[in-house]
């Protein structure tokens, strides 16, 4: 039902905004891009600090530097499965890829990971109550004069959200929460603001300003970019209600292996990409407005090279029965449901037997390899390929079943890039790592997800 609200209340906020403070356009952009940096990148702003002792003349040294990197965000982030409103969420969204976005006037820059797990766009606003060390740009709402709370009385908030919202009764201010498993809590206001799209000021966007936010900030960001279907999410409020322009996103995003400092690229709206050919699965149940916002699709099958499994056949929950399997930008690597997993594990371990696969202590995955030093190559693994509904397939090869955890003195260690669904999650997750190399459209509209291959 929440999500037939969306107009009315977009409405509301549009209208009350722009009459009061916002010189917004009349018309609206047919699409809109953004470029995508991997957060390991060379250029981007966020890089950690890269692990020493690794040899400067190193093969993939830059590889291996980043996929240790991204090890230690999921030990430090992996924990139990947490609730956001109704819906049931990953506190392991570690925030591989980002974006650059202005908010406010005059504009002010943000850094926002993307996540299509969630609906409601968040940032770190101040001044803050008590606030991440995350080390990500806040936004100065004193410093937006287009910048409004939302008051108790609108119907933002009387009305029920996609995510846990109330009344400040000392602030007659609409509140949100969002309370992970872990005990970390990320709160603020419900606001809205003028949102700068390529060089355009769009209409009042609604969004969470974060005064409360602890531990919630995984990696050095101004918070997260809500994209899934909700009526808050990013890509419902961008353009209006009836709008001729399609409610689509798509996004490219570059493997870590032999593009690690490529862009990718977000797209919205009626965009036109050169030489894609779609191949489109259904968005199913619970997928929909009366049941989950998550992208699920339907996956039928797996194959390790020529041997397919099937999925139904492997699992033991209940939701499996139609959706059992979402998309999720936020997350790093695919989770697959424990029976399915263990199937898979051990059918790769049987065709990989001439690399002498051993199980690492520490890691996340039940098969690693070591590869010598000075190695240039990673190890020829069969293809993997996951089936889905409407004959569409997602090819794995080596960059996406691989990433690097660590070094010894007897070389290189790389682990697959699937682990154990957590307990209380009954569903597969398929990670960002998983979507390297394929354009990855989500159409709001006509309720399908389409991949085709690409160089990203």
């Amino acid at each position: 039902m929440k999500i037939f609200m969306a107009p009315s209340l977009l409405s509301f906020a549009y209208g009350l905004v722009c009459l009061w403070l916002l010189p917004c356009f009349m018309t609206e952009p047919t699409h809109l891009s953004f470029p995508l940096t991997y957060r390991d990148a060379k250029t981007s702003k966020l890089q950690a600090s890269k692990s020493a002792g690794l040899p400067e003349n190193l093969h993939m040294k830059e590889f291996i530097e980043a996929g240790i990197a991204m090890r230690e965000r999921m030990d430090e982030s992996r924990g139990p499965a947490s609730v956001m409103g109704q819906f049931s969420y990953l506190k392991e969204n570690v925030g591989d890829f980002y974006l650059t976005i202005s908010v406010g006037n005059p504009p002010q820059h943000v850094i926002l990971t993307l996540d299509t797990g969630s609906e409601l766009t968040w940032i770190q606003c101040k001044p803050c109550k008590v606030c991440s060390t995350s080390g990500g740009p806040s936004f100065s709402f004193n410093n937006s004069a287009s910048y409004m709370p939302i008051p108790c009385v609108s119907p933002l908030c009387t009305q029920s959200l996609g995510f846990s919202s109330g009344c400040s009764n000392s602030s007659g201010m609409c509140v949100f929460q969002l309370q992970y498993g872990d005990g970390s809590v990320d709160a603020g206001y419900i606001s809205v603001d003028a949102f700068h799209l390529n060089g355009r000021t769009s209409k009042p966007i609604v969004f969470g300003c974060a005064t409360i936010d602890i531990d919630t900030v995984p990696v050095p960001t101004s918070g997260i970019m809500g994209l899934n279907a909700g009526p808050f999410s990013f890509p419902s409020q961008i353009f209006s209600a009836g709008s001729d322009v399609s409610k689509k996103f798509a996004y490219c995003l570059p493997d870590r292996y032999r593009n690690l400092n490529k862009g990718g690229t977000i797209l919205f709206g009626e965009y036109n990409i050169t030489g894609a050919n779609f191949s489109y699965t259904p968005l199913v149940p619970p997928y929909g407005p009366v049941g989950d916002l998550y992208y699920f699709v339907d996956m039928q099958g797996i194959s390790v090279g020529d041997h397919y499994m099937e999925v139904k056949a492997h699992m033991k929950s209940e939701s499996m029965e139609v959706g059992g399997t979402i998309f999720d930008s936020g997350t790093a690597v695919t989770h697959l449901m424990k029976n399915l997993h263990e199937k898979l594990v051990s059918e790769i371990r049987r065709q990989t037997m001439n690399l002498s696969p051993f199980a690492m202590n520490g890691s996340a995955s039940d098969v690693c390899y070591r590869v010598p030093m000075n190695t240039t190559e990673l190890p020829k693994l069969p293809l993997v390929t996951m089936h889905f509904q409407s004959g569409v397939d997602l090819e794995l090869g080596p960059e996406s079943l691989l990433y690097p955890t660590g070094y010894d003195a007897q070389g290189i260690v790389l682990c697959l890039a699937f682990i154990s669904s957590q307990s209380g999650i009954p569903f597969n997750i398929i990670g960002n790592y998983q979507q390297q190399n394929y354009w990855v459209e989500y159409n709001l509209q006509s309720s399908r997800l389409g991949l085709v291959k690409a160089s990203c």
